[in-house]
């Protein structure tokens, strides 16, 4: 059996390739197909089949647009009500290709049609070798059961009965799931992106949270905040995401023109570093970095998906690279982009709005004055780990509606872990009205470097 794991930085998505000559299956694929192809021409295989586990909620799936151009079937749960031409598979069907025998488990709780495909490799013997587990069953952790609010004790029920599904296979069965540390389909992911049936059921705390009541209370308690894409991304795939070459490549507009489109309704996301943008920008712009690994999970989670984009660049070839990341969450309408860039900008003479940042040792003089809002944008995890004392924590996609617990007379300075979240707060104020936005350079991360202290969220409410 060839197999191979493909890595999604900034979604922390695992999709997998398996091959039996002269043919390969891919696994939960991200939108972004062109990596498979040429992976099974690497390989030298024809891509024979696609399979998805469950609807994924966090990402636009590449499945119709592998299909588009392989002809491949797509395997995908009967349970999933899939709106495209697919093969509908039910609990416990066994399907082969090639020497890969496949059978697929119904264990629904992460979603009410989250599956685990269980792989044999007839070559080596009838038993399972794999389990690719989507999002049921994670390294360190379960897929999250809170994303459907209205059926969440249910699904949380589903995914405690669904587990001695898993927990009853033999010990040395690998287990390959679609997420690792960093995505939120789950709390306590492990690092590691691939583990074992048997250290799972000795390691991972869900296998051990009995009767019922206790581990639904445990596992729909304290779940991070669901970015707003995840509840557009699973009816975006059961429907079938449009395909990418059908999407009209983005205009490159002069300043004139960028700026007319702009107020006639569409958006503008800045996808240049914290400094370039403090520096100067168009007024009202987002600004999400594409460097890092926020740029497509923020602007799923805080760009208003009826609206079309405009595109600041730092240069022309980040083009492809932010429309990939935009695309992966289910933003499609990019119409265009500032030709030459904030240059071309400035030398029209139009307006452009700057953002005072200052670094640790500023901030700690703006602090000992008094009068400043300091406001922490981090996770509730990252908060209650150690902040700033004094801070107030609104986490930054809730700016967009809680600014109104902060005092627009007054400034404000923004932190995060380094910046990049920070920043797009300090946007989303700017666009409410706030003109006295500060953003801290560094952010705790540059405020420990310094030797100075944090307090815990017991310590600060004590």
């Amino acid at each position: 059996m060839n197999f191979v794991q493909l890595y999604t930085p900034g979604l922390a998505h695992c999709s997998y390739v398996l091959g039996s000559p002269p043919f390969c299956v891919v696994v939960d694929p991200s939108r972004d197909v062109d990596r498979y192809l040429q992976l099974a021409s690497e390989l030298d295989l024809t891509i024979a089949a696609i399979i998805e586990t469950h609807l994924h909620a966090d990402f636009v799936s590449g499945h119709l647009e592998l299909a588009s151009l392989t002809g491949a079937p797509i395997y995908a749960p009967a349970s999933a009500r899939c709106a495209f031409p697919h093969v509908a598979v039910e609990d416990g069907q066994q399907w082969r290709i090639g020497d890969l025998q496949f059978t697929l488990l119904a264990t629904p709780g992460h979603t009410p049609e989250c599956s685990v495909v269980l792989v044999a490799d007839l070559a080596r013997g009838p038993e399972p070798a794999l389990a690719l587990t989507g999002d049921t069953l994670l390294v360190g952790d379960v897929g999250r059961p809170d994303l459907f609010p209205d059926i969440a004790e249910r699904l949380a029920a589903d995914l405690y009965h669904s587990l001695p599904r898993l927990e009853s296979l033999r010990d040395g069965v690998e287990v390959y799931p679609a997420h690792g540390m960093g995505s939120l389909c789950g709390r306590s992911l492990s690092a590691k992106l691939s583990s074992t049936i048997g250290n799972e059921r000795l390691y991972n705390y869900a296998f051990h949270l009995h009767p019922q009541e206790e581990f639904s209370r445990v596992l729909l308690e304290g779940q991070p905040p669901a970015p707003d894409h995840f509840s557009r991304c699973s009816e975006i795939n059961r429907l079938g995401p449009a395909l990418l070459s059908s999407l009209p490549a983005p205009a490159a507009l002069a300043p004139g023109d960028f700026k007319r489109a702009a107020e006639q309704g569409a958006l503008v996301l800045d996808t240049r570093d914290q400094m370039a943008f403090a520096a100067a920008h168009v007024p009202d712009a987002y600004c999400i970095a594409l460097a890092g690994t926020i740029f497509s999970t923020f602007s799923g989670w805080v760009l208003p998906p009826d609206r079309p984009i405009l595109l600041v660049l730092e240069r022309k070839s980040d083009l492809e690279a932010a429309l990939t990341g935009l695309r992966r969450v289910g933003l499609d309408r990019v119409d265009g982009y500032l030709a030459g860039g904030m240059e071309a900008w400035a030398q029209a003479g139009l307006e452009t709005r700057g953002l005072r940042s200052v670094s640790i040792p500023e901030l700690q003089q703006l602090l000992a004055a008094g009068g400043l809002q300091l406001v922490d944008t981090r996770s509730p995890g990252e908060w209650q780990e150690g902040h700033i004392e004094g801070a107030r924590h609104i986490p930054t996609a809730d700016l967009r509606y809680r600014y109104t617990e902060l005092d627009p007379a007054q400034p404000v300075a923004v932190i995060c872990n380094t910046g990049a979240r920070s920043v797009l707060g300090a946007s989303l104020l700017a666009q409410r009205g706030f003109r006295s936005i500060i953003n801290v350079i560094g952010g705790t991360t540059a405020w420990k470097a310094a030797g100075l202290p944090l307090v815990t969220e017991a310590a600060s409410s004590g």
